[in-house]
């Protein structure tokens, strides 16, 4: 069987056995300090994110399947779909069951404000809160991108399934639409392999330890 890249969340990330996650938005910003002790900043190109997986034991045949498809992705330019594994859904809807038969999506982005986003759609009363995350396709003119983003300041939808403006981080970037469908189960980015980060680990028996890799964020498909 043929493998499409980027490989999907089914294929690849919900396949791994995963033990420990480390998920975070990684800043780019240039730092100088001066004689007097004061800092200058300047952000030198737009954060984004980065994560470390560690994955739990296993038989020496699994173990072999997943460095399989790990030297797969080690390849420059594949992706795969990347999520903050063991957290499936907002706070208030860990596991997506409120969402059921509703399809989020963008309705506005504040022109003044890119960090500020309202969503419609969604089941009536449906909360969002700081630290859920949601993700969506934006920029198809330019052959389509993938956005994830956290939510700092949350909101409630109202009875038409509209939330107020939220802030979110990081900012949104030019060419998110308002009708773009929004993920809020396993929402994901798109992200590479941290080159020489892949550990396939040390096989004893028939177990084998210690596999892991780190991830970075792409937006181009």
């Amino acid at each position: 069987m043929s493998m499409t890249f980027p490989l999907s969340r089914a294929v690849f990330l919900d396949q791994l056995p995963v033990r420990e996650v480390r998920f975070w938005l990684s800043r780019q910003d240039q730092h100088t300090g001066l004689t007097g002790g004061e800092i200058l900043s300047a952000e030198v190109a737009p954060p984004l994110w980065q994560g470390a997986i560690s994955l739990a034991p296993m038989g020496k045949r699994e173990a072999d399947r997943v460095a399989a498809l790990l030297s797969m992705l080690e390849v420059p330019g594949r992706k795969f779909e990347a999520c903050k594994s063991q957290q499936i859904g907002p706070a208030a809807d860990p596991v997506g069951v409120a969402l059921q038969g509703a399809d989020p999506q963008i309705l506005a982005v504040d022109p003044l404000d890119p960090q500020r986003l309202r969503l419609q759609s969604l089941p009536d009363g449906y909360v969002l809160q700081p630290g859920d995350l949601l993700s969506f396709d934006y920029d198809p003119g330019n052959g389509g991108r993938r956005a994830l983003h956290r939510v700092v300041s949350g909101g409630t939808s109202d009875s038409s399934g509209e939330t107020p403006f939220m802030t979110v981080t990081p900012p949104i970037r030019s060419g998110a639409q308002p009708g773009a469908s929004v993920d809020l189960i396993k929402p994901f980015c798109l992200a590479g392999i941290v080159p020489g980060s892949v550990s396939y680990g040390t096989t004893e028996g028939n177990t084998t330890s210690g596999m892991g890799f780190e991830f970075r964020q792409s937006l181009r498909r």
